[in-house]
């Protein structure tokens, strides 16, 4: 029954139109509960009453025709009390209403669900017998799960079609936050130039043509990538960007992904176009049903470069975008590459249909520091040319806004643009308050970072190095000696400061491409320290590659992510103990002697604010990992569009569990940092600085703004106004703030 589900389902999600997915799903759902009857009647809250919208069973000219005003029969029922309905013998209900032009005398039992989205009613779907027997419960638990996805559709082809038959917006349209920054431009709609759905599978007896012809397409593609590398080098993108390409040419150089091709051609005797659709499909297809977003993103990669030989087999050559003024990128899938042929000088903002704040596209926009929404729903045709607002920090876009509208955000976008030339200006002075409070601002980073040899050495160390992102750009596991090259290579550079480095934290949405976690709920899942404790020959492989790196340099310390209990903090501190001993050792030998680094634990998962006591005597510092812990504490997944509104920093619980934390933190005498957006934004620093913490870490983009506003602010000013409020009312005491930050001329800072 799963697996029949789950065909269901894909075609639903598949199908090009929303007629076609209904007549898919109830075709299909006919056959699978081995029904007589499936049909689907679609609400008109306008017309209160219901139409017949798909039916396999029910008289074909009633379809589209066929409409029962709200409340009456058993469909009214079931939208009337939102619940299914499951009868044996459906004449008999005092509901049942007789409907001749539909063709359903012979039918007996009924089976209606509703169809809703966000708490609107959008529909009913029913399945019938000619039997007088109710639907099994399992029968029913399926209708339940294929309404709720065919909700998603009828809820999106409904929007689309609103906007493009009245080719208007109104307000602002919601996705997911994908880079930071605003940007007005006109929309600039990028299609494939050959859709793999484009292409027909096509058999030939002329093999050794088409392997040729597969080799030099995957030779041109190559020579187009390095063009784009060459491009990139010229541009100010941090180091993990040509990380992205690299990706996409040991792609296009890995033996098994040619030979999978050649492979096809030769037996099955195809054409090349048609051997890359098939064999890049079946990639495709089993990572985008892993479950995992990371794999769903990197699927998006191997399209890219499938779609990229397609267009070299079918003669196609790349467009060359002569552009000569500011656009905004629109399209529904916006790959890294794609973004590099844009060029730089116009390219102002990025507006994808899918994606996430996770995939190679968003990576490389905020490395470039273009604003980016990912997960945005519009029709592509009703957009073109026309004017568009990217707001990268509220993960919005507005299509033909006002003049007034338009005139605010060019505004804003020009102030930002002096803000930031100002606050750079500083970068290199203390970070002292207005009442010499010393603040300690650090880095985070995941790979090599562009920044001044000037402002490394001022910068207050680095607070969290993701030691995950060399493993996610990797092919295999790296070898202990590839990880001590990263991580030499990385506290070298930063030889004159502190560097903490975590802990492989994979999971979730971090996946390793080579190393597959299949869970039916991935945030709640293997992931961080419990999976590392679980394989502690790759935990003790990373601590011995880090102990050996910082035998050159002396400014390591250690910390392990998504702690949840002191005994995986004993575990974790035990086999630290055991690589120190191995790698000094090995030192002592060569007459070195090796420093034994500071070990802490993050604060991400809620458990941990009630065992602070159990875990103070274990480790030398902590740190709080603000993103995870506001999504756990709200049960909030960000990269989710239809909940993400709901993350919210300034929760008052959220808010609440940071002031405990740092007061028992404080009794317990344990140092405490906080790492996430929050630091990065000038109302979470004022909050944060007014409950007591003094040492942060965020990246790179907010460093200069952030070390700017606190030489301009009273600390001891802002922790009055933070403990005189109870974190009830947490909208008071955001205006308290705001008006202290204008009161010393911080207005551009807090009012945007």
């Amino acid at each position: 029954m799963l697996t029949l589900l789950r065909k269901i389902i894909e075609s639903v999600i598949a199908a090009p139109s929303l007629q076609e997915a209904m007549r898919n799903l109830v075709a299909k759902t006919k056959e699978s509960l081995n029904a007589d009857c499936c049909s689907i009647y679609l609400a008109e809250p306008k017309e209160n009453r219901f139409r017949l919208a798909s039916s396999d069973g029910l008289l074909a000219e009633a379809i589209g025709k066929t409409t029962l005003p709200y409340g009456d029969g058993l469909v009214g029922l079931v939208g009337r009390k939102l619940e299914p309905i499951n009868l044996a013998d459906a004449p008999a209900h005092p509901n049942f209403k007789y409907l001749p032009e539909v063709g359903e005398d012979c039918f007996r039992s009924f089976l209606g669900v509703p169809i809703v989205e966000q708490r609107e009613l959008l529909g009913v779907l029913v399945a019938q017998r000619k039997a007088s027997k109710k639907f099994d419960e399992s029968d029913e638990s399926f209708m339940v799960t294929l309404a709720a996805q065919l909700a998603s559709k009828i809820a999106h082809a409904q929007m689309l079609n609103r906007m493009q038959a009245a080719h208007s917006f109104s307000g602002p349209i919601r996705g997911i936050a994908a880079s930071k920054g605003r940007a007005v431009a006109p929309a600039f709609v990028w299609y494939p130039q050959l859709d793999m759905d484009q292409v027909a599978i096509v058999h030939t007896d002329d093999i050794f043509t088409q392997i040729e012809l597969f080799r030099q397409a995957v030779f041109q593609v190559q020579l187009d990538l390095d063009r784009l590398m060459l491009r990139l080098n010229q541009t100010s993108a941090r180091s993990e960007v040509p990380e992205i390409f690299e990706i996409y040419s040991m792609m296009i150089n890995d033996s098994s992904f040619s030979e999978k091709i050649v492979r096809a051609i030769g037996e099955q005797k195809l054409m090349a176009v048609s051997a890359v659709k098939l064999v890049c499909q079946e990639m495709i297809s089993q990572l985008a049903t892993g479950g995992s977003r990371y794999l769903q993103d990197r699927a998006v990669d191997i399209k890219d470069v499938a779609q990229r030989i397609l267009s070299k087999l079918a003669h196609n050559q790349a467009a060359k975008y002569n552009l000569d003024s500011p656009v905004i990128l629109v399209a529904d899938e916006v790959s890294a590459s794609l973004l590099m042929e844009i060029p730089t000088r116009v390219l102002k903002g990025v507006v994808s249909l899918k994606g996430s704040v996770n995939s190679h596209a968003a990576i490389m926009a905020r490395s470039l520091n273009i604003p980016a929404v990912m997960g945005v729903e519009l029709p592509l045709d009703a957009v073109d040319r026309r004017t568009i607002v990217v707001d990268g920090n509220r993960g919005e876009i507005i299509v033909d806004p006002d003049s007034a509208v338009k005139e605010e955000y060019l505004e804003i976008i020009s102030r930002n643009r002096h803000l930031q030339e100002l606050v750079e200006k500083e970068f290199c002075q203390p970070v002292v308050s207005v009442d010499g409070q010393r603040v300690y601002v650090a880095l985070n980073a995941g790979l090599n970072v562009d920044m001044k040899p000037e402002e490394k050495r001022v910068i207050d160390g680095v607070g969290l190095y993701r030691t995950e992102i060399p493993f996610l750009l990797q092919r295999s596991f790296p070898t202990e000696l590839e990880q001590e090259n990263f991580y030499s290579e990385f506290l070298g550079a930063f030889r004159d400061v502190p560097v903490c480095m975590r802990t492989l934290d994979v999971g979730g949405d971090k996946q390793l491409p080579y190393f597959r976690i299949e869970e039916s709920n991935p945030a709640l899942g293997w992931r961080g320290i419990r999976m590392t404790l679980d394989n502690q020959s790759m935990l003790m492989s990373q601590y011995r590659a880090m102990l050996r790196a910082s035998g050159k340099f002396e400014n390591l310390s250690i910390m392990i992510p998504m702690v949840t209990s002191a005994e995986e903090v004993r575990e974790a501190r035990r086999l630290l103990d055991e690589a120190f001993s191995e790698v000094s050792e090995e030192m002592a030998d060569a007459g070195r002697t090796l420093k034994y680094p500071k070990f802490g634990a993050m604060i991400e998962v809620p458990s941990m604010i009630y065992i602070l006591e159990d875990i103070a005597p274990l480790v030398d510092f902590f740190s709080i990992g603000s993103n995870d812990l506001t999504q756990y504490l709200l049960a909030v997944d960000r990269s989710n569009s239809k909940v993400s509104d709901l993350y919210n920093p300034y929760h008052p619980a959220v808010l609440r569990a940071l002031r405990d934390i740092r007061r028992r933190l404080e009794c317990l005498d344990r140092k405490v940092d906080v790492c996430g957006e929050m630091c990065g934004d000038a109302t979470g620093m004022l909050l944060l600085l007014g409950f007591g913490y003094r040492i942060f870490s965020m990246n790179l983009s907010c460093m200069a703004k952030i070390r700017y506003l606190i030489r301009r602010i009273d600390v001891s000013r802002v922790t009055e106004l933070v403990e005189k409020n109870d974190l009830k009312d947490i909208g008071v005491l955001r205006e308290q703030l705001t008006e202290y930050a204008c009161s010393q001329g911080l207005q551009r800072f807090v009012c945007e």
